[in-house]
């Protein structure tokens, strides 16, 4: 990818204009989806997913701004979709070593719903862009249309 754009740089600024918890999963899964849209070749996709520990030790997943106060653990995970690595891990609070595993492992499942996400997403706006192209006068198709005589 480098070597196709030398000295390039991608900037991307994310503006917050309002919040109900898990933030960073949320800003990653839309920087992927800008990328993706503006076209930016990248080595794989990636998705965001946040969970917090409950204090009976259940795991909730997508938790609100409420919900991550009361919690006694969050997790942020980000994994790419080639390998199903994370490629990104923040941990805050007090959890055990079997509890960040399971965590983990589940955050997987997780992330592999939210790439099912990306994919139902981009179907439908190529579609959308299909049916626009067809409904389109062949001139603007770009087709050469000769002059009537």
């Amino acid at each position: 990818i480098t070597s196709a754009h030398p000295r390039t740089c991608i900037q991307v600024i994310v503006q917050i204009e309002s919040e109900d918890g898990a933030i960073v999963a949320v800003m990653k899964n839309a920087l992927c989806l800008a990328l993706m849209d503006a076209g930016i070749p990248m080595r794989s996709m990636f998705a965001g997913v946040s969970c917090v520990q409950q204090e009976n030790g259940e795991l909730l997943w997508d938790p609100t701004a409420d919900e991550e106060e009361e919690s006694t653990a969050k997790y942020t995970f980000v994994y790419e979709n080639s390998k199903n690595n994370a490629i990104y891990v923040h941990c805050t609070g007090e959890s055990t070593i079997e509890q960040y595993m399971l965590a983990l492992q589940k955050s997987r499942q997780v992330a592999m719903e939210v790439f099912g996400f990306y994919r139902e997403s981009f179907e439908k706006l190529l579609r959308k862009d299909v049916k626009f192209q067809v409904l389109l006068p062949p001139i603007i198709k770009g087709e050469i249309i000769d002059e009537p005589e």
